[in-house]
């Protein structure tokens, strides 16, 4: 869930913390077309580079120097002198955002660079709507941050925006957007728009090599292994009937039981030919037990205001839930509330607000008990920064 403040990145973004810059940096900016995709996902979270491009992410960077090197460009290094990159120059990469103004802006860096010239020019700020173009006029919705995903797996400033983008997209004959839950979209997934299809060891094919990132890390704490680049025959189809009888399959590759369900028995002979796995055999009859977590303690908060060991256990308890309840989402990593404190007492009404912290609290209620058990233990208090997501 983790979003930057617009706002305070428009002031921060080039401030500097270290130096890292090469003496023969480029002087004068220059803007980089992207021929292809990195293995990386595309989240903003800015990075200067030493030839005064503002990088979508530290990933990022490392993939545009590496493919810099083999065409004989110098290395790119993270520099932050404040200086190199005070010019706002940003990656070319399409991936649009909707400011609240209703104006579509190429990537989330541009949204930024213009937030980083209205503030120097005292000028009102503009405020990220959502993470896609522009559906429509804008709506007379709240700047305040209380995010909701919706149906489309995206996320929304706050409910309001939520149901100013469905009206436009009705308006436009596009399906309805509906409210899916508070909070992140636990499997939103940030990644240019472009085709250069590749075959996953998991025997799909993704569209790039973002992609195969973005499910890494929707696997993340999971027994299943990583998914890996792999021969195009690997996401040959299989050629066996469509009855279903369903098999749970292991190849204890990670050794671990790694188990998985196949539709058949013939969709598991089959996979294991494809990916030449002859480890790959039946454990089981019928659908494999919902969740293979690792058990690594990497606690997340889910917008249920329960902590979760890690996000594989949070989407497990999403597959224990009726699918007519609203999904849980990861409200923020780290523990719901500082160690042996019960905020039970607080309501559960969702009014997000930005504690000194700089974490999220469901409400204010839920900010002062932590603040209340924070002083207790440490001395520290916890005060409210500003109403709102600390994210938006």
């Amino acid at each position: 869930m983790q979003i930057l403040n617009i706002g305070t990145l428009a002031l921060t973004l080039f401030q500097a913390a270290q130096i890292g810059c090469y003496d023969f940096m480029v002087k004068k900016p220059v803007k980089y077309n992207q021929p292809f995709v990195c293995p990386c996902e595309y989240n903003f979270d800015p990075v200067c580079g030493s030839d005064g491009v503002t990088y979508t992410n530290r990933c990022l960077l490392e993939c545009y120097s590496n493919n810099g090197d083999k065409t004989g460009q110098p290395p790119v290094t993270e520099c932050t002198d404040g200086v190199t990159c005070s010019d706002c120059v940003c990656q070319s990469i399409h991936l649009p955002v909707c400011s609240m103004s209703g104006q579509t802006y190429p990537n989330e860096c541009e949204l930024s660079c213009e937030n980083h010239r209205r503030a120097q020019g005292k000028r009102p700020l503009e405020y990220l709507a959502y993470r896609a173009a522009c559906l429509g006029p804008p709506g007379e919705c709240s700047t305040i941050a209380s995010p909701v995903c919706g149906s489309d797996n995206i996320q929304y400033r706050n409910l309001c925006e939520l149901n100013c983008a469905n009206g436009n997209a009705k308006t436009k004959g596009l399906p309805p957007i509906e409210f899916k839950n508070v909070g992140a979209c636990l499997d939103a997934c940030q990644c240019p728009d472009m085709q250069y299809p590749v075959c996953g060891s998991d025997g799909i094919q993704y569209d790039n090599l973002c992609e195969i990132a973005c499910q890494n890390r929707q696997q993340n704490c999971s027994l299943s292994g990583p998914v890996m680049p792999a021969p195009t025959k690997t996401c040959q189809p299989c050629i066996c009937s469509a009855e279903y009888n369903p098999v749970c399959g292991s190849d204890r590759t990670y050794g671990e039981l790694e188990a998985r369900t196949f539709s058949s028995p013939c969709e598991l002979n089959c996979e294991a030919k494809r990916t030449n796995n002859p480890n790959l055999r039946v454990i089981g009859f019928g659908e494999c037990p919902s969740c293979f977590c690792t058990g690594q303690y990497l606690p997340v908060c889910g917008t249920d205001c329960q902590t979760y060991t890690n996000e594989c256990e949070l989407r497990c308890a999403n597959n224990r839930r009726p699918k007519s309840d609203p999904a849980i989402s990861m409200f923020h990593s780290g523990p719901c509330q500082v160690e042996d404190c019960d905020c039970s007492h607080c309501d559960t009404e969702y009014m997000p607000v930005c504690g000194s912290d700089d974490l999220t609290y469901w409400n204010l209620c839920w900010l002062n008990c932590n603040s209340d058990c924070s002083k207790k233990q440490s001395g520290k208090q916890i005060y409210m920064a500003k109403r709102g997501s600390c994210s938006l």
